[in-house]
């Protein structure tokens, strides 16, 4: 028998067949037995006190009975005249007393021309039920409905996983917990129809590092890490701990971009891919390069078009870290030296490094970097070479590299 009780526990409405005297079951002229919806009372820790509806006859069926939140009115499923298919859902007003409204038909958006049943009706007043009368994935399928709160509301498929190729029917779920049981005869079950039990929940997942100094690994507190979504918009700002630690709450087959940055570090950038694994922990650290080394801003090294002196957008790039230290330290004076390796003339090389060292500068005081802030801007050509690689000795690329450098020498910090 399919039973639902009241919200304090003290009524319980049921169906079952259709029985006479001594509880045997009573067919009709044709020979079937119809099913009837009772009510039963508790009294002293017993069911007493049995009534049969009066929406109930001998003529169909009356079944599935279902409450509303509030307990007024009861859902239920029947084969009775009128109805829009085989079996319809219908809906009584509960007066109180034994005495019940008239009954409706929940109309063409629930009940179609095949098999509707199994009505329930969760604590935040969303219907579900069972239909084959749908576009749908299998004989009987699980549908929800805003129905009670819009009787125009459109009818959903729950889909995977709850519904199958075979039966899905007798779903209960408490909107509260977002726990629920429901009923299928698919073919990885025990037997012929089986219970099957669910919780749902939102996948999320975490992230969590520590922004470090990439040079001696020590943690960095204070630095600002700001979450970014594919799309570009940061999602999260926040800033680490005293022992360096971040963690953020993220989604599920999403992929993020995680920035790290404080004063006086290059910023560090991962990339960050989330799987479908609930609850899992990525780990993420954040090495952020230090831009002051002893008295010397150091950057990558910045390039030129040969021959030429003039800033390229990649040499712009790595100067705009020139410009947030001199930023972040208002009283810094520095001097700009620029080298070259030992290829070339003597004089050509100083011509030209001198002419990269002052575009360098000229691009510092474009950012609104004070002139007085720059005591010099000079070229010292191949005549501070760092290894043997001069004039006609045989060296390699990434040793003649060396040589061709910009520096960036603190003269005065008065902070410090």
């Amino acid at each position: 028998a399919d039973a639902v009780l009241t919200n304090d526990g003290k009524t319980m409405y049921f169906s079952r067949m259709n029985v006479g005297k001594r509880n045997r079951a009573r067919a009709d002229k044709e020979g079937t037995v119809q099913l009837k919806i009772y009510k039963a009372t508790l009294v002293d820790s017993t069911w007493s006190d049995i009534v049969e509806l009066p929406i109930n006859s001998d003529d169909f069926s009356t079944y599935h009975p279902a409450l509303s939140p509030d307990n007024k009115t009861l859902y239920f499923t029947s084969d009775r005249d009128g109805g829009l298919g085989q079996t319809d859902l219908y809906k009584v007003e509960i007066k109180g007393n034994n005495s019940y409204g008239e009954v409706y038909n929940l109309g063409p958006k629930i009940n179609t021309e095949g098999r509707e049943g199994f009505p329930f009706v969760a604590k935040d007043s969303t219907l579900y039920f069972s239909s084959d009368g749908f576009l749908n994935l299998g004989l009987l399928d699980i549908y929800k409905s805003d129905y009670i709160k819009d009787e125009n509301a459109e009818v959903i498929n729950l889909g995977a996983p709850y519904n199958s190729g075979y039966d899905d029917f007798a779903f209960f779920i408490d909107s509260e917990t977002n726990e629920g049981y429901f009923s299928s005869n698919r073919l990885d079950g025990k037997g012929s129809d089986d219970i099957y039990e669910f919780t749902i929940y939102e996948c999320k997942q975490k992230v969590k590092g520590v922004a470090r100094n990439s040079k001696t690994l020590e943690p960095l507190a204070m630095t600002t890490v700001q979450l970014i979504d594919e799309s570009g918009k940061i999602v999260g700002e926040i800033t680490t701990n005293e022992l360096g630690e971040y963690a953020y709450d993220v989604d599920c087959n999403k992929q993020y971009k995680i920035l790290g940055s404080k004063p006086d570090y290059k910023d560090a950038l991962l990339a960050l891919e989330t799987t479908d694994e609930h609850e899992k922990v990525h780990e993420a650290d954040l090495l952020l390069i230090p831009l002051i080394n002893d008295n010397e801003i150091v950057i990558n090294p910045i390039f030129f078009n040969f021959d030429k002196w003039d800033i390229r957008p990649d040499a712009a790039y790595e100067l705009e870290n020139i410009v947030s230290v001199m930023r972040e330290h208002p009283n810094m004076i520095i001097k700009i030296e620029s080298h070259t390796d030992s290829r070339g003339s003597d004089s050509y090389n100083m011509k030209l490094s001198d002419r990269r060292a002052k575009s360098t500068r000229d691009y510092l005081y474009s950012r609104n970097i004070a002139q007085e802030r720059i005591e010099s801007a000079i070229g010292y050509g191949e005549s501070q070479l760092v290894n043997e690689c001069s004039n006609g000795v045989p060296c390699t690329e990434a040793q003649h590299q060396e040589n061709r450098r910009s520096k960036f020498i603190i003269l005065n910090d008065e902070e410090n």
